[in-house]
């Protein structure tokens, strides 16, 4: 299930990334992961890190999902792996507010706006297609035996919905 991000979350500090003489302010912008910078005018600017792989861990209990981002500075180049799910730190309070840290699964999303992913999973996102989708096959399960699968029936139904809107615009037209 695809859900996109709502606007108006105002960016949140991350962690600062120190390596050697290098040092990196990281922010959840938009969405994703921001390294912060300051505009000729001082302004803050925040500029996307592109997400190279998202990567999975088995844990124990559950299965946690990782940002593999790069940074490119002048020096050199630094690789870091991002957590979306929630941290035990994001979990604590602040003492002064007495409020939960960050909720990082408010702010980070695991497959970030402007990227192929998302333009690649966007056009899944219809609630008048899952209901009929999930109306087509009997007791409400998809026969397949993976998420690959699951995938695969999805997009092939897709594709046969998209195929029988174009006949019949094109026969309406």
């Amino acid at each position: 299930m695809f859900t996109p991000q709502h606007d108006g979350l105002t960016p949140q500090s991350l962690l600062r990334h120190k390596d050697g003489p290098c040092t990196h302010d990281l922010y959840v912008a938009e969405a994703r992961v921001c390294e912060r910078g300051m505009t000729v005018q001082g302004k803050t600017h925040y500029t996307p890190l592109p997400v190279e792989e998202l990567e999975y861990r088995k844990g124990k209990r559950s299965t946690r999902f990782y940002h593999r981002i790069s940074i490119d500075c002048p020096v050199k180049k630094h690789t870091l792996h991002i957590r979306c799910d929630e941290t035990d730190e994001d979990r604590q309070s602040d003492p002064k507010t007495k409020k939960q840290r960050f909720n990082r699964t408010e702010h980070l999303r695991q497959v970030p706006p402007n990227t192929p992913a998302l333009r690649r999973l966007k056009g899944l996102d219809s609630e008048s297609i899952h209901s009929r989708f999930d109306q087509s096959y009997p007791h409400k399960r998809v026969p397949a035996y993976s998420a690959r699968g699951a995938l695969l029936i999805y997009l092939g139904y897709a594709w046969l919905n998209n195929s029988i809107t174009r006949a019949l615009s094109a026969i309406f037209s």
